[in-house]
């Protein structure tokens, strides 16, 4: 969106990244950069143009990756180009356009941290910009470069770079015919006057791109403030001791008022993300309907794929919940399927029926089956309608597909579910292990033996190797596959092979080093033994848990920040302390939620932040669920009211909830 021009002459302004030149599309706040005596705009911080003739279109090689693949780093050769580009795949969980997603390449630059969008849809990022978020330590600069990421993500979804491709579109074409389409185009100062504008809104967007997949948006002002420091580390210079109308302390005042302008955003933003996470935790907890208030407050202000897909799944997961004990209870007759959205270790269930059933007559209990059937298919009625409008937001993510298709396939609708999956997901996306196991379920359930269990079988083997890239998590499709083939043997009457099937799955996953698995498959071979370590005591945040009184007294000693936090006309308040600590504290002034998500802190000094994922099999033994969702991964211990989140197979954090 920044183009580069001489002061003198109007012309563009190119200058060395070692053989490169800046993209006159830098889109991520770099103020300024001196050379040969030219001052040379790279649009972040410094918007308004300082000249007055008009800008010519640019006709710039610069604005395809072609122009950049040779000086970009690849992540296999460079560590910390590798942890920018998980940090961007994580951001693009949250990728809610009908437009591709955008690719990140990490340039090779002598220009200093700079970011930008280029008008192919591409991002690019320098070398020096990660090593600038790196200054801010270790446990900050993932969250920092997950800020930097997400702002340039926020310019392409916004499609603030149309221009560009507009130019690009008629650069070809003879004299007469550009003149003719650029006849009556505005191409002066005016073109920019809303530049300021996209900047604040993309800083906006990006703080709530972030926090919903899982990174702190307190991280980006909380401390000394990002936007000064980056501007130090481009100058060279600090801001206190730049003269007074200095290139740098310009450069320094802008940063400044926009780290002013962020933080009075964030205040929005945190309530909103605050809303997300207890949303979240709720959801982990079992609590659905909870979790849905929690994300319908969000979703009114932000809404999006995250938040619809979330409804939907609540929904869902009460459906499962019914279905579960009807095939228990005798009151359907189905093979018992585990659907792969989350990964349980138990059958734990909350019953619905006020009594035992075997005292019930039997016309009464005919009674109580159609009602929970009735309340079944209303759960996923609903699942069904967020999971479209999930698609109709974002027609190219995969999962919403799959999603929809699994809801068909509960409510028993075998035709629905194919006509997703081979009428829509194969088509669009291709066929793969998990259109494969859907298709199994169908046939099962539709009463297909013969074509059901090839069809099973056939996808055990293929997944002996797993696939690069699934849409659903490697192991639960190995997990899925193996379960749900047990369990049509189980249907079928076929003990002995289910028994096999779940010694199998031990073997592997044993061979494999896949702890999870492993004990997966000895539950339902053999009752697992107790957790080698078990914890002593109730889990706690600084000594607290939930439901205690709340004194803000007991934190004079420790640095903390305080937001107010509405929920549905009630004043809630949000503790952060500066070890990592979150508390949020309702009317009666009791702990309503409580997690830790950094620091040097340690869990009943058992597991540590940054411990390996199996570390918690280890010492709490297998979860009660494992759950996927698009902020990252949770383990969940009703015993102990705990759960804990994974992110790229380490500890990321953990909350507590009080279990059903």
């Amino acid at each position: 969106m920044c183009n580069h021009y001489s002061r003198k002459s109007g012309a563009t302004v190119t200058f060395n990244l070692k053989t490169q030149k800046i993209p006159t599309a830098s889109l991520m706040d770099i103020p300024g950069h001196i050379t040969k005596g030219v001052l040379v705009f790279l649009c972040i911080l410094s918007m308004q143009p300082a000249w007055g003739k008009p800008l010519a279109p640019p006709d710039d090689p610069t604005q395809s990756i072609t122009y950049w693949k040779p000086h970009t780093i690849p992540a296999e050769k460079d560590p910390l180009v590798a942890q920018t580009q998980a940090v961007f795949s994580v951001l693009l969980r949250a990728w809610d356009s009908s437009r591709p997603e955008p690719s990140l390449y990490v340039v090779d630059s002598a220009a200093g941290p700079w970011a930008a969008s280029l008008a192919d849809g591409n991002i690019l990022l320098s070398r020096a910009a990660i090593e600038t978020c790196m200054r801010f330590g270790k446990d900050r600069a993932e969250h920092l470069l997950a800020f930097v990421l997400a702002h340039e993500l926020a310019h392409q979804r916004s499609d603030d770079l149309w221009h560009q491709r507009f130019f690009r579109l008629i650069g070809n074409q003879t004299p007469e015919i550009k003149n003719k389409m650029l006849r009556g185009l505005q191409l002066n100062n005016k073109l920019w006057a809303n530049v300021a504008q996209k900047e604040a809104q993309a800083d906006h967007d990006s703080l709530i791109l972030m926090s919903s997949v899982g990174y702190d948006p307190y991280q980006i002002l909380d401390k000394k403030d990002f936007f000064t420091i980056w501007v130090e580390n481009i100058w060279q210079n600090s801001c206190k001791l730049s003269q007074t109308n200095s290139p740098v302390a310009q450069a320094c005042r802008q940063a400044q008022s926009r780290a002013l302008r962020a933080r009075t955003q964030l205040t929005n933003v945190a309530t909103q993300a605050m809303l997300y996470e207890l949303g979240i935790q709720a959801f982990i907890a079992g609590r659905y309907r909870q979790a849905r208030r929690y994300f319908t407050a969000y979703g009114r202000n932000y809404p999006g794929r995250a938040v619809l897909s979330a409804l939907g799944l609540s929904h869902f997961a009460e459906a499962l919940n019914i279905n579960r004990q009807l095939i228990e209870k005798h009151g359907m007759k189905r093979p018992a399927f585990y659907y792969p959205l989350l990964l349980d270790a138990t059958a734990s269930i909350t019953p619905w029926y006020p009594k035992s059933l075997d005292a019930i007559k039997r016309s009464d209990t005919a009674s109580v089956f159609e009602q929970q059937q009735q309340k079944m298919r209303n759960s996923i009625e609903n699942s069904i309608n967020n999971f479209e409008k999930a698609i109709r937001l974002e027609p190219d993510h995969a999962k919403s597909y799959l999603l929809l298709a699994f809801s068909y396939l509960l409510n028993g609708n075998t035709y629905m579910a194919r006509g997703v999956v081979q009428g829509k997901y194969i088509p669009k996306f291709g066929s793969d292990a998990a259109s494969d196991l859907l298709l199994a379920m169908t046939s099962a359930l539709e009463g297909d033996k013969t074509r059901a269990s090839r069809a099973f079988a056939r996808l055990i083997r293929q997944l002996e190797k797993p696939p690069a890239k699934p849409v659903i998590p490697a192991d639960l499709l190995v997990y899925s596959a193996y379960y749900n083939s047990a369990a049509y043997a189980e249907y079928l009457g076929e003990q002995a092979r289910a028994d096999k099937l779940w010694k199998d799955l031990a073997v592997r996953a044993k061979s494999s080093g896949n702890s999870l698995l492993f004990r997966l498959a000895l539950n339902h071979i053999t009752p697992l033994a107790p957790a080698i370590h078990p914890l002593t005591s109730a889990p706690n945040i600084n000594g607290m848990r939930l439901g205690d009184r709340f004194s803000p007294e007991s934190l004079s000693s420790q640095p903390h920040r305080i937001n107010d936090l509405w929920i549905e006309g009630e004043l809630y308040h949000v503790y952060r302390l500066d070890n990592g600590s979150r508390y949020i504290i309702g009317p009666d002034q009791k702990i309503i939620s409580a997690w830790q998500d950094a620091g040097e802190v340690s869990l009943n000094n058992t597991i540590m932040l940054g411990d390996s994922a199996d570390r918690p099999l280890k010492t709490l033994g297998v979860p009660d669920r494992r759950l996927h969702m698009m902020s990252g991964e949770y383990l969940a211990y009703d015993n102990y009211g705990v759960a804990l989140h994974i992110v790229r197979n380490k500890i990321a954090g953990w909350f507590l909830y009080n279990a059903n």
